[in-house]
């Protein structure tokens, strides 16, 4: 490694190589044995972590995904914080208190920020993290994005990093971009199989790691949530055990290797 080099480099870029070296972060476990056993044990509590839609119908479905992860953290972590522009407020509405409470979250326990536009949205959901007032932070993001690009993304990871919050990217009717994300997931919903006495089902959804940084190999896997536990459940794909992904949207900086 070249010392000159990472001392003269710019100070945003110094960080950046000091995050890249520090020791292993928190895990937060999905709970779903077989993802975790593919995670080596979770996703990083302290890392930023991007959810995609599938399409454009399953915007709902990686918005949803991420509000069940944060749920996974223990109550004691205070707040959660949601954080929107006004495009998403009109594009996908306002969170529905009773809705969530049958998701097993507590209403009271959510902080909603609607900003003017996803310039201001960026930024307070980077002083949400670094307030450290909420045990995660979720920023809600509606097509292109532009801001949301390797600088502004970089920012989240190393705030999130330094105050040890979950920061949750959730991205509708997007193409992947260059980015710092810690992890880039593909979401779905997917059929849920019906209780005793035909009651609906368990939230299903069937999920895609498309990167990993730590360099955990991308995988397919089908979930459903327990909103009694908070947990997620293994519900294994058509075959057997959670596969490597294979086919579908693929991730354009798998091949360019870029950031």
């Amino acid at each position: 490694m070249n010392i000159k080099a990472i001392l003269s480099a710019p100070p945003s870029n110094r960080l950046w190589q000091q995050y890249q070296s520090e020791k292993p972060q928190r895990l937060l476990p999905v709970g779903a044995p077989l993802v975790d056993q593919r995670l080596q044990g979770g996703i990083a509590q302290d890392g930023l972590h991007e959810f995609f839609a599938a399409d454009h119908n399953d915007a709902t479905a990686a918005a949803a995904f991420a509000m069940l992860m944060a749920l996974r953290l223990p109550e004691t972590e205070t707040h959660i914080l949601w954080v929107s522009g006004d495009k998403e407020r009109q594009a996908s509405g306002r969170l529905y208190a009773a809705g969530l409470a049958q998701m097993g979250a507590d209403p009271a326990r959510l902080l909603l920020v609607q900003a003017a536009d996803m310039r201001d949205a960026l930024r307070a959901a980077a002083d949400g993290i670094r307030s450290k007032a909420a045990g995660a932070v979720i920023l809600e993001a509606q097509g292109h994005a532009r801001l949301i690009d390797l600088t502004s993304t970089r920012r989240l990871v190393l705030a999130a990093r330094e105050a040890g919050v979950l920061a949750l990217l959730v991205r509708g009717d997007a193409v992947p971009m260059p980015s710092a994300a810690t992890t880039r997931w593909q979401v779905r919903s997917a059929p849920s199989l019906p209780l005793p006495g035909n009651v609906p089902g368990f939230a299903t959804f069937d999920i895609n790691l498309l990167r990993h940084r730590g360099g955990i190999a991308p995988f397919a896997a089908r979930v459903t949530w327990d909103h009694g536990d908070r947990i997620f459940h293994d519900a294994p794909l058509s075959g057997g055990l959670s596969a490597g992904s294979a086919g579908g949207t693929t991730d354009p900086e798998l091949r360019r290797q870029s950031a």
